[in-house]
Protein backbone atom coordinates (compact mmCIF):
# COMPACT_ATOMS: atom_id res chain seq x y z
CA UNK A 1 0.00 0.00 0.00
CA UNK A 2 1.76 3.14 -1.14
CA UNK A 3 1.71 6.15 1.61
CA UNK A 4 -0.74 8.16 -0.15
CA UNK A 5 -3.19 5.34 -0.06
CA UNK A 6 -2.26 4.69 3.69
CA UNK A 7 -3.12 8.26 4.73
CA UNK A 8 -6.56 8.67 2.93
CA UNK A 9 -7.28 5.54 4.56
CA UNK A 10 -6.36 6.89 8.17
CA UNK A 11 -8.32 10.11 6.65
CA UNK A 12 -11.36 8.12 6.27
CA UNK A 13 -11.15 6.20 9.76
CA UNK A 14 -11.09 9.51 11.28
CA UNK A 15 -13.95 10.85 9.58
CA UNK A 16 -15.95 7.59 10.09
CA UNK A 17 -14.81 6.64 13.50
CA UNK A 18 -14.88 10.49 14.83
CA UNK A 19 -17.64 8.92 17.33
CA UNK A 20 -15.19 6.96 19.28
CA UNK A 21 -13.40 10.00 20.81
CA UNK A 22 -16.88 11.35 22.04
CA UNK A 23 -17.67 8.43 24.06
CA UNK A 24 -13.99 8.06 25.99
CA UNK A 25 -14.89 11.17 26.85
CA UNK A 26 -17.97 9.88 28.34
CA UNK A 27 -16.23 7.26 29.72
CA UNK A 28 -13.98 9.66 31.37
CA UNK A 29 -16.72 12.08 32.10
CA UNK A 30 -18.82 9.03 34.03
CA UNK A 31 -15.51 7.86 36.26
CA UNK A 32 -14.64 11.41 37.18
CA UNK A 33 -11.33 10.64 35.79
CA UNK A 34 -10.65 14.48 35.71
CA UNK A 35 -11.88 15.39 39.05
CA UNK A 36 -9.48 12.69 40.81
CA UNK A 37 -6.59 14.76 39.17
CA UNK A 38 -7.71 18.04 39.73
CA UNK A 39 -5.13 17.56 43.45
CA UNK A 40 -2.23 16.45 41.22
CA UNK A 41 -0.99 13.61 38.91
CA UNK A 42 -1.90 10.20 39.71
CA UNK A 43 -0.64 6.64 39.18
CA UNK A 44 -3.10 4.23 37.17
CA UNK A 45 -2.72 1.66 39.94
CA UNK A 46 -4.57 4.05 42.48
CA UNK A 47 -6.71 6.08 39.34
CA UNK A 48 -8.46 1.80 38.69
CA UNK A 49 -9.11 1.03 42.56
CA UNK A 50 -10.40 4.54 43.02
CA UNK A 51 -13.21 4.38 39.85
CA UNK A 52 -13.68 0.50 40.28
CA UNK A 53 -12.30 0.36 35.87
CA UNK A 54 -10.21 -2.33 34.85
CA UNK A 55 -6.59 -0.87 34.61
CA UNK A 56 -5.37 -2.47 31.55
CA UNK A 57 -8.49 -0.77 29.92
CA UNK A 58 -7.90 1.87 31.84
CA UNK A 59 -4.53 2.85 30.99
CA UNK A 60 -6.00 2.44 26.73
CA UNK A 61 -8.60 4.78 27.25
CA UNK A 62 -6.08 7.17 28.57
CA UNK A 63 -3.69 6.78 25.55
CA UNK A 64 -6.30 7.31 23.36
CA UNK A 65 -7.48 10.60 25.01
CA UNK A 66 -3.80 11.52 25.67
CA UNK A 67 -3.41 11.51 21.80
CA UNK A 68 -5.86 14.08 21.17
CA UNK A 69 -4.88 16.17 24.23
CA UNK A 70 -6.55 15.13 27.24
CA UNK A 71 -4.75 13.73 29.95
CA UNK A 72 -0.79 13.26 29.65
CA UNK A 73 1.61 11.24 30.82
CA UNK A 74 4.30 12.63 33.21
CA UNK A 75 7.77 11.41 33.13
CA UNK A 76 7.54 9.07 36.25
CA UNK A 77 4.45 7.69 34.72
CA UNK A 78 1.43 8.99 36.57
CA UNK A 79 -1.21 10.86 34.61
CA UNK A 80 -2.37 14.43 34.87
CA UNK A 81 -4.94 16.91 33.85
CA UNK A 82 -4.54 18.80 30.46
CA UNK A 83 -6.22 22.49 29.57
CA UNK A 84 -7.75 20.25 27.27
CA UNK A 85 -9.04 18.01 30.35
CA UNK A 86 -10.60 21.20 32.05
CA UNK A 87 -14.19 20.78 30.52
CA UNK A 88 -14.29 17.48 32.07
CA UNK A 89 -14.25 19.10 35.78
CA UNK A 90 -16.98 19.42 37.35
CA UNK A 91 -17.15 23.05 38.80
CA UNK A 92 -14.69 24.42 36.05
CA UNK A 93 -15.75 27.88 34.86
CA UNK A 94 -15.59 25.83 31.43
CA UNK A 95 -17.25 22.47 32.04
CA UNK A 96 -19.01 20.44 30.08
CA UNK A 97 -19.31 17.32 32.09
CA UNK A 98 -23.12 17.45 32.00
CA UNK A 99 -23.57 17.36 28.59
CA UNK A 100 -20.81 15.22 27.92
CA UNK A 101 -22.40 12.36 30.04
CA UNK A 102 -25.99 13.58 28.30
CA UNK A 103 -24.29 12.91 24.76
CA UNK A 104 -22.92 9.85 25.48
CA UNK A 105 -25.96 8.35 27.04
CA UNK A 106 -29.33 9.89 25.88
CA UNK A 107 -28.24 11.29 22.76
CA UNK A 108 -25.82 8.39 21.63
CA UNK A 109 -28.44 5.63 22.35
CA UNK A 110 -30.91 8.09 20.60
CA UNK A 111 -28.76 8.28 17.42
CA UNK A 112 -28.09 5.06 17.49
CA UNK A 113 -31.94 4.75 15.97
CA UNK A 114 -31.41 7.41 13.61
CA UNK A 115 -33.01 4.68 11.25
CA UNK A 116 -36.54 4.77 12.98
CA UNK A 117 -36.37 8.12 12.64
CA UNK A 118 -36.05 8.50 9.40
CA UNK A 119 -38.39 5.50 8.72
CA UNK A 120 -41.26 6.63 10.52
CA UNK A 121 -40.80 10.77 10.92
CA UNK A 122 -41.24 9.79 14.79
CA UNK A 123 -38.40 10.30 17.79
CA UNK A 124 -35.85 7.78 17.96
CA UNK A 125 -35.43 8.54 21.80
CA UNK A 126 -38.83 6.93 21.95
CA UNK A 127 -37.77 3.98 20.23
CA UNK A 128 -34.58 3.71 21.81
CA UNK A 129 -35.66 4.05 25.72
CA UNK A 130 -39.59 3.11 25.10
CA UNK A 131 -40.86 6.45 26.72
CA UNK A 132 -40.34 10.52 26.01
CA UNK A 133 -37.69 12.53 26.87
CA UNK A 134 -39.47 13.92 29.29
CA UNK A 135 -41.04 10.81 30.61
CA UNK A 136 -36.79 10.07 30.81
CA UNK A 137 -36.03 13.21 32.95
CA UNK A 138 -38.90 12.56 35.25
CA UNK A 139 -37.69 9.08 36.18
CA UNK A 140 -34.41 9.07 35.59
CA UNK A 141 -32.86 11.07 38.29
CA UNK A 142 -28.96 11.33 37.28
CA UNK A 143 -30.23 12.13 33.50
CA UNK A 144 -32.21 14.99 35.30
CA UNK A 145 -29.22 16.08 36.92
CA UNK A 146 -27.56 16.52 34.01
CA UNK A 147 -29.74 17.93 31.71
CA UNK A 148 -30.28 20.80 34.49
CA UNK A 149 -26.51 20.98 34.59
CA UNK A 150 -26.33 21.18 30.83
CA UNK A 151 -29.86 23.83 30.40
CA UNK A 152 -28.58 25.92 32.93
CA UNK A 153 -25.05 26.22 31.35
CA UNK A 154 -26.88 26.78 27.87
CA UNK A 155 -29.26 29.68 29.52
CA UNK A 156 -26.25 31.30 31.11
CA UNK A 157 -24.83 31.66 27.33
CA UNK A 158 -28.54 32.69 25.67
CA UNK A 159 -30.18 34.78 28.27
CA UNK A 160 -28.00 37.78 28.67
CA UNK A 161 -29.03 38.15 24.56
CA UNK A 162 -32.63 37.81 25.29
CA UNK A 163 -33.15 40.08 28.08
CA UNK A 164 -31.04 42.72 26.35
CA UNK A 165 -33.61 41.95 23.19
CA UNK A 166 -36.83 41.61 25.25
CA UNK A 167 -39.08 44.99 25.55
CA UNK A 168 -41.88 44.31 28.08
CA UNK A 169 -43.44 47.89 27.83
CA UNK A 170 -46.07 48.68 30.14
CA UNK A 171 -46.41 44.72 31.07
CA UNK A 172 -46.74 43.54 34.66
CA UNK A 173 -46.74 40.43 34.66
CA UNK A 174 -45.09 37.82 32.61
CA UNK A 175 -45.63 33.90 32.56
CA UNK A 176 -42.59 31.72 31.93
CA UNK A 177 -43.60 28.79 29.99
CA UNK A 178 -41.20 25.87 30.20
CA UNK A 179 -38.92 28.22 32.34
CA UNK A 180 -36.51 25.23 33.57
CA UNK A 181 -34.64 26.57 36.81
CA UNK A 182 -36.14 30.01 36.71
CA UNK A 183 -32.67 31.71 35.29
CA UNK A 184 -34.27 33.85 32.69
CA UNK A 185 -37.19 34.52 34.69
CA UNK A 186 -34.86 35.81 37.48
CA UNK A 187 -32.87 37.81 35.01
CA UNK A 188 -35.79 39.38 33.37
CA UNK A 189 -37.53 40.57 36.97
CA UNK A 190 -34.45 41.94 38.20
CA UNK A 191 -34.22 44.33 35.67
CA UNK A 192 -38.41 45.51 36.38
CA UNK A 193 -38.69 45.76 39.92
CA UNK A 194 -42.48 46.32 38.91
CA UNK A 195 -42.95 43.02 37.34
CA UNK A 196 -44.13 39.38 38.82
CA UNK A 197 -43.93 36.27 37.14
CA UNK A 198 -45.21 32.92 36.94
CA UNK A 199 -43.03 29.82 36.11
CA UNK A 200 -44.83 26.92 34.57
CA UNK A 201 -43.04 23.89 34.37
CA UNK A 202 -43.85 19.64 34.50
CA UNK A 203 -44.09 18.48 38.25
CA UNK A 204 -40.26 17.18 38.38
CA UNK A 205 -38.95 20.22 37.53
CA UNK A 206 -41.59 22.55 39.05
CA UNK A 207 -40.48 21.27 42.40
CA UNK A 208 -37.39 21.51 42.29
CA UNK A 209 -37.62 25.11 40.90
CA UNK A 210 -40.21 26.08 43.40
CA UNK A 211 -37.55 25.72 45.99
CA UNK A 212 -34.75 27.08 44.42
CA UNK A 213 -36.70 29.80 43.90
CA UNK A 214 -37.45 30.23 47.56
CA UNK A 215 -34.20 29.93 48.66
CA UNK A 216 -32.61 33.01 46.25
CA UNK A 217 -35.18 34.76 47.94
CA UNK A 218 -37.71 35.25 44.85
CA UNK A 219 -40.37 33.05 45.95
CA UNK A 220 -42.81 36.60 46.70
CA UNK A 221 -42.35 37.66 43.29
CA UNK A 222 -42.32 34.54 40.91
CA UNK A 223 -44.81 31.77 41.55
CA UNK A 224 -44.21 28.15 40.29
CA UNK A 225 -46.85 26.01 38.20
CA UNK A 226 -46.68 22.48 37.76
CA UNK A 227 -49.04 22.16 34.64
CA UNK A 228 -48.47 20.74 31.08
CA UNK A 229 -48.67 23.31 28.83
CA UNK A 230 -50.32 21.56 26.56
CA UNK A 231 -53.59 21.08 28.13
CA UNK A 232 -53.41 24.69 30.34
CA UNK A 233 -51.58 27.77 31.22
CA UNK A 234 -52.21 30.66 33.78
CA UNK A 235 -54.75 33.07 32.01
CA UNK A 236 -55.22 36.92 31.45
CA UNK A 237 -51.23 37.56 32.13
CA UNK A 238 -49.94 40.41 30.36
CA UNK A 239 -47.11 38.43 28.40
CA UNK A 240 -46.32 34.47 27.78
CA UNK A 241 -42.73 33.99 27.20
CA UNK A 242 -41.99 30.36 25.91
CA UNK A 243 -37.85 30.44 25.31
CA UNK A 244 -37.02 26.82 23.60
CA UNK A 245 -40.02 25.77 23.98
CA UNK A 246 -41.75 25.19 21.14
CA UNK A 247 -39.31 23.69 18.74
CA UNK A 248 -39.17 20.32 20.99
CA UNK A 249 -42.79 19.71 19.64
CA UNK A 250 -44.55 19.10 16.57
CA UNK A 251 -46.99 21.39 15.21
CA UNK A 252 -50.33 20.18 16.46
CA UNK A 253 -48.87 20.28 20.07
CA UNK A 254 -47.00 23.65 19.37
CA UNK A 255 -50.23 25.00 17.94
CA UNK A 256 -51.98 23.82 21.51
CA UNK A 257 -49.47 25.35 23.38
CA UNK A 258 -49.65 28.71 21.70
CA UNK A 259 -53.80 28.96 21.63
CA UNK A 260 -53.09 28.43 25.64
CA UNK A 261 -51.49 31.26 26.08
CA UNK A 262 -54.20 33.32 27.03
CA UNK A 263 -53.09 37.09 27.14
CA UNK A 264 -52.22 40.26 25.07
CA UNK A 265 -48.72 39.40 23.60
CA UNK A 266 -46.76 36.19 23.12
CA UNK A 267 -43.16 35.81 22.60
CA UNK A 268 -41.21 32.90 21.48
CA UNK A 269 -37.69 32.54 21.93
CA UNK A 270 -35.88 30.29 19.36
CA UNK A 271 -33.65 29.74 16.78
CA UNK A 272 -35.17 30.82 13.03
CA UNK A 273 -34.38 28.52 10.38
CA UNK A 274 -32.56 30.10 7.14
CA UNK A 275 -35.07 30.10 4.16
CA UNK A 276 -32.38 28.47 2.37
CA UNK A 277 -31.58 24.69 2.05
CA UNK A 278 -27.63 25.33 2.64
CA UNK A 279 -26.08 22.83 5.49
CA UNK A 280 -25.43 24.65 8.64
CA UNK A 281 -25.50 24.41 12.50
CA UNK A 282 -29.31 25.25 12.34
CA UNK A 283 -30.23 22.47 9.70
CA UNK A 284 -28.39 20.15 11.94
CA UNK A 285 -30.45 21.74 15.01
CA UNK A 286 -33.50 20.91 13.37
CA UNK A 287 -32.44 17.04 13.08
CA UNK A 288 -31.82 16.52 16.71
CA UNK A 289 -34.98 18.07 17.66
CA UNK A 290 -36.79 15.53 16.00
CA UNK A 291 -34.45 12.40 16.94
CA UNK A 292 -34.77 13.62 20.68
CA UNK A 293 -38.33 15.14 20.78
CA UNK A 294 -40.17 14.46 17.79
CA UNK A 295 -39.89 18.46 17.35
CA UNK A 296 -38.34 20.43 14.88
CA UNK A 297 -36.81 24.41 14.32
CA UNK A 298 -38.98 26.47 11.77
CA UNK A 299 -38.32 29.27 9.05
CA UNK A 300 -40.26 32.54 9.95
CA UNK A 301 -42.31 31.51 7.80
CA UNK A 302 -43.00 28.51 9.20
CA UNK A 303 -43.74 30.11 12.32
CA UNK A 304 -45.74 32.81 11.14
CA UNK A 305 -48.16 29.77 9.77
CA UNK A 306 -48.00 27.99 13.23
CA UNK A 307 -48.76 31.33 15.31
CA UNK A 308 -52.25 31.86 12.66
CA UNK A 309 -52.79 27.95 13.50
CA UNK A 310 -53.40 29.15 17.18
CA UNK A 311 -55.19 32.19 16.75
CA UNK A 312 -51.99 34.45 17.04
CA UNK A 313 -50.53 36.99 14.44
CA UNK A 314 -46.58 37.62 14.02
CA UNK A 315 -46.09 40.90 14.50
CA UNK A 316 -42.27 40.96 14.37
CA UNK A 317 -38.84 39.15 14.59
CA UNK A 318 -36.15 40.31 16.85
CA UNK A 319 -32.70 38.51 16.07
CA UNK A 320 -30.49 38.86 19.33
CA UNK A 321 -26.58 38.19 19.52
CA UNK A 322 -26.89 34.57 20.56
CA UNK A 323 -28.68 31.85 18.18
CA UNK A 324 -32.33 33.01 18.99
CA UNK A 325 -34.63 35.27 18.14
CA UNK A 326 -37.71 36.81 20.01
CA UNK A 327 -40.86 36.31 17.63
CA UNK A 328 -43.57 38.77 18.96
CA UNK A 329 -47.00 37.45 18.69
CA UNK A 330 -50.54 39.09 19.27
CA UNK A 331 -53.81 37.57 19.12
CA UNK A 332 -55.58 37.82 15.96
CA UNK A 333 -58.99 38.97 18.12
CA UNK A 334 -59.30 40.00 21.54
CA UNK A 335 -59.62 36.77 23.87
Amino acid sequence: MTRRRAAADDELYLTVGAYVVPQLLYAAARLGLADLLAAGPQGLEDMSRKTGSHAGTLARVLQALASVGVFARTRDGRWRLTRAAEPLLSDHPRSRRAAILFAGHEQHLAWGAVMHTVATGQPAFDHAFGHSLHQHLARDEAAMTAAEALRARRAGRRDPAVVDALDLGEARSIVDVGGGGGELLIAILSRRPGVCGVLVEAPHVAERTRARLQALGWGDRCEVVAADAREELPAGHDVYLLAEVVHCHEDVDASRILRNCRGPRVVVVERVLPAGGRASADRLADLHMLVMYGGRERTRREYAELFGAAGLRLRRVTPTTSWVSLLEAAPRVAR
